[in-house]
């Protein structure tokens, strides 16, 4: 329920301070920010996944939210449409491109061994744990990078 009430019950309305909401307007902002660099932004989700089922999932929604805005929508992929080494390979090529601007996924999926960090600029945590581990996904570069932004999407307000 912390992370979105529509994953209870899809009749649910879209709360407008709800995590999902604020991860979509940051992230966005981000995006418009930093559009020249072509930076990217991963965005880390556990509870929901897509599943394939048409039922309501949390990345479908931050995806659609995105396009809405005007994020084009090659630019917003799944970790688990990766479902191959090489079409992992392929995906992190584009993402350390800067061609994929976000890229969303499960701890598991995303965590050890994702090196996308080139342009790296923001992290979003809807509701996995704060490990160090998850957390120098963009770490690994700050030397070249002087502001780096890891936002909880308002956890410490659930």
């Amino acid at each position: 329920l912390a992370l979105d009430q529509r994953l209870i019950d899809e009749m649910l309305p879209d709360e407008a301070i709800s995590k999902t909401n604020s991860c979509v307007e940051k992230a966005f902002e981000i995006w418009e920010q930093t559009k020249a660099e072509k930076s990217t932004q991963l965005i880390f989700c556990d509870l929901s996944t897509p599943k394939g089922d048409k039922s309501f999932n949390v990345y479908d929604d931050i995806r659609r939210k995105l396009e809405e805005k005007g994020v084009p929508k090659n630019e917003i992929a799944f970790i688990h449409e990766a479902n191959t080494e090489l079409r992992k390979a392929e995906l992190f090529s584009k993402v350390r491109n800067g061609d994929v601007r976000f890229l969303l996924g499960s701890t598991p999926k995303m965590g050890a061994g994702t090196n996308v960090q080139d342009k790296l600029i923001a992290l979003h945590h809807l509701d996995v744990f704060w490990r160090p581990s998850d957390v120098g996904r963009i770490l690994r570069t700050f030397k070249i990078k002087k502001n780096v932004e890891v936002t909880d999407n308002g956890k410490d307000n659930f």
